[in-house]
């Protein structure tokens, strides 16, 4: 057997620090899982159940739990593959750069998913933190997190906030690591600088180049001063917005509209004009 420890014992209960060696659904290698106080192998539910300290591996992403239950399917060929992981406690995932703290979660191997869910859920990468109240998603594969529920992203003095936030992560530029380069923002989409602000019902936030496109709603401010329309691309580096009435040819919307306070900070340098024309 691949596995004499746990094959021997089947529903007893390994001896602590017990470890098993399993293959996976795909080409990322085996799994690992391990847990201090022992692994329970329940072969008619088909499940690996580690308690205490548990921890599970598979390539380069690692989840810890203080309850860990392997989920597996039976191939025709006898080999045993691991579906799923639901980890219970104290949830922890890490990667190379990146890690995600939670109550609960489910690991979707299939789909090389991880959601968290439970109180304080937070992403962290080392120069980057994700928040949320309801759930964080990880796509390992994709490199993609989702946040849910009051949603919010900073960087150093940039804050991204919305019902929901999906972060793209690329590596940086010493290439070791990675760090959120793009940001959908999805209800409620608030951006903040120590310079300027920006609300919209939705929009796309490119960290490396500072610039927001926002949809619905748009509302641009810096100090007293602001600018309102349907769309809007906003430079948070340079302070340049142009503001729309639609974001493409033939839909007209609000009117662009402009509140200039003064002996305020100057307002937002804004270009104006139907989508499709110029500025």
């Amino acid at each position: 057997m691949r596995w004499p420890i746990v094959s021997i014992l089947v529903s007893a209960l390994l001896s602590a620090s017990a470890l098993a060696q399993l293959p996976t659904t795909s080409g990322s290698g085996p799994v690992s899982i391990d847990a201090e106080k022992g692994i329970e192998w329940r072969r008619d539910e088909k499940v690996y159940i580690a308690t205490g300290g548990a921890r599970v591996q598979r390539g380069g992403l690692t989840v810890t739990a203080q309850t860990l239950r392997a989920y597996y399917r039976e191939m025709p060929d006898g080999q045993t593959q691991i579906t799923k992981v639901e980890a219970d406690k104290d949830v922890v995932i890490v990667t190379a750069s990146e890690r995600v703290v939670g109550d609960k979660g489910t690991y979707d191997l299939d789909r090389q998913l991880m959601v968290v869910t439970g109180k304080a859920l937070k992403l962290t990468t080392p120069t980057q933190v994700i928040t949320a109240r309801d759930s964080l998603e990880y796509w390992d594969g994709r490199k993609v997190a989702v946040a849910r529920g009051d949603a919010v992203a900073v960087e150093a003095d940039r804050r991204i906030a919305a019902d929901v936030l999906t972060a793209h992560l690329a590596q940086d530029a010493s290439g070791k690591a990675n760090r959120i380069s793009k940001v959908d923002g999805f209800g409620n989409l608030q951006i903040a600088t120590p310079a300027e602000a920006a609300s919209a019902d939705k929009g796309v936030y490119d960290m490396d180049r500072q610039i927001a496109t926002l949809l619905g709603g748009v509302k641009v401010t810096q100090g007293k001063n602001q600018l309102n329309g349907d769309y809007a691309e906003v430079n948070m580096k340079t302070g340049v917005s142009r503001i729309l009435r639609g974001p493409a040819a033939g839909r007209e919307g609000a009117p662009v509209r402009g509140l200039l306070v003064p002996g305020e900070a100057q307002a937002p340098t804004n270009r104006a004009g139907a989508a499709g024309k110029g500025p």
